[in-house]
């Protein structure tokens, strides 16, 4: 009897051990079966957000690569598939002169975006050192002047020339193709016209802005996601002593003195007169309507603009002081010309890399690396003044550093990346 009781205890413990056996099994089996398919899903979710990444990048290159279809408006859907189920939305706004895009999917209901600062590669296209409209006049060349790349001049073209006894030094005044120029220099786009009419609309600026005194910090930044900060007054200020980085503005009815003590990055001032303290430093754009006075040894990183427009007869006057160097866009804009041309000043010393472009008489004594637009040139010396003349002057196309960024002022248009602003992923 006891060993039948001993028999059937071990054959249901063997029995139990055996199903404490099958179930941690089945556990193991199902865990792992578990793990696999959560490790399935996994791969499949990033799979699906990098597919969403690349519809992000596949959007942005459509659209910088046929601007002509989709930049003519401030907001795109482009379809990468025919059957509309990859949308990217591209939105374009603008930050002073340089456009702000923003590229948008949706991923699991939720926005997926990449913000970036836009330009022009100047490098694809005519590429242009020179533009002098054609006034029946020919231009000259003496000292070390030298003009390297496409330019386009007056049909009497640009020739040697001998100015306070400084005969021109190379053989050619101009190394590039020449193509003869029309009557006017090119029309600035609408969409750069636009934008320069938003930033110095006082009125329609001065119902978002804050009044300058309410600004008590000596540090400020607004994200490029934000809406933009303005300050204004109707009075002349400064500002100096503050930090300011990102969105931010800056008005003023008045003038507007920069001090070299400021800290500026990314931000945009405009008023009716803007003056530069000699030494500044920094990142900034500046919009002005009667005149804009740069002081010496500046320091404009890039991009910069330099921008004086005004739609009166006024008189209108930019100065670069000595020895400051300017990476970015200046630009001058009066469709109503008063008696006196819009007159620009580049003193000695002075180093521009990037596009100037200037409808009325410009003063060079500094250097260009990249494109000059104006009307004509001036140059005054202790003996006399000249018309047309240009005297130890570097105007280079071929000198712009590789990486540079542009404003296309003629379309508007954009195809490359001045900075990525943000990954909202």
């Amino acid at each position: 009897m006891y060993s039948r009781i001993v028999n059937s205890t071990l054959k249901g413990g063997a029995l139990y051990y055996v199903i404490f056996v099958v179930f941690v099994i089945t556990s193991v089996i199902s865990m792992l079966l578990m793990h696999r398919g959560l490790k399935i899903r996994q791969v499949r979710e990033e799979i699906c957000y990098f597919e969403k990444l690349d519809d992000l990048n596949s959007g942005l290159s459509v659209y910088f690569a046929q601007p002509e279809l989709y930049q003519e408006t401030a907001e795109s859907d482009i379809c990468l598939f025919d059957d509309s189920t990859r949308v990217v939305n591209i939105r374009r706004e603008a930050h002073g002169l340089i456009d702000l895009l923003t590229a948008t999917v949706v991923y699991h209901g939720k926005p997926v975006k990449k913000m970036l600062l836009t330009g022009m590669d100047p490098f694809r296209g005519d590429s242009v050192v020179l533009y002098v409209p054609d006034r029946r006049q020919a231009l000259y060349a003496s000292g070390s002047t030298a003009v390297n790349g496409n330019a386009y001049l007056p049909a009497k073209g640009m020739q040697r020339a001998s100015i306070e006894g400084r005969p021109l030094q190379r053989g050619m005044p101009v190394v590039g193709r020449i193509y003869n120029s029309g009557s006017t220099l090119p029309h600035l786009a609408s969409w750069i016209l636009q934008k320069i009419q938003m930033v110095q609309d006082m009125d329609s600026l001065d119902l978002v802005s804050k009044g300058i005194g309410q600004l008590t910090t000596a540090s400020i930044e607004n994200p490029y996601t934000d809406e933009p900060l303005w300050y204004s007054s109707d009075e002349d200020y400064q500002i100096s002593g503050i930090s300011a980085k990102g969105r931010i503005g800056f008005l003023s009815r008045g003038t507007i003195y920069i001090r070299s003590d400021a800290r500026l990055e990314g931000t945009v001032v405009s008023a009716d007169k803007i003056v530069v303290e000699d030494g500044f430093v920094g990142i900034v754009q500046l919009f002005a309507r009667d005149s804009l006075v740069i002081g010496k040894h500046c320091e404009f990183r890039f991009p910069s603009v330099a921008c004086l427009a005004n739609d009166n007869v006024n008189p209108i006057f930019m100065e670069v002081g000595e020895s400051t160097t300017f990476h970015g866009t200046i630009v001058s804009y009066q469709p109503n010309l008063s008696t006196q041309a819009p007159f620009l000043r580049i003193k000695r010393g002075v180093m521009i890399s990037g596009e100037v472009y200037h409808p009325g008489k410009v003063e060079l004594l500094g250097g260009i690396h990249g494109s000059l637009y104006c009307e004509d040139f001036y140059l005054k010396t202790d003996r006399a003044y000249y018309e047309n003349h240009l005297l130890d002057n570097q105007i280079d196309f071929l000198l712009l550093p590789p990486h540079f960024v542009s404003i296309d002022l003629f379309t508007g248009y954009n195809n490359q990346i001045i900075d990525v602003i943000e990954i909202d992923i």
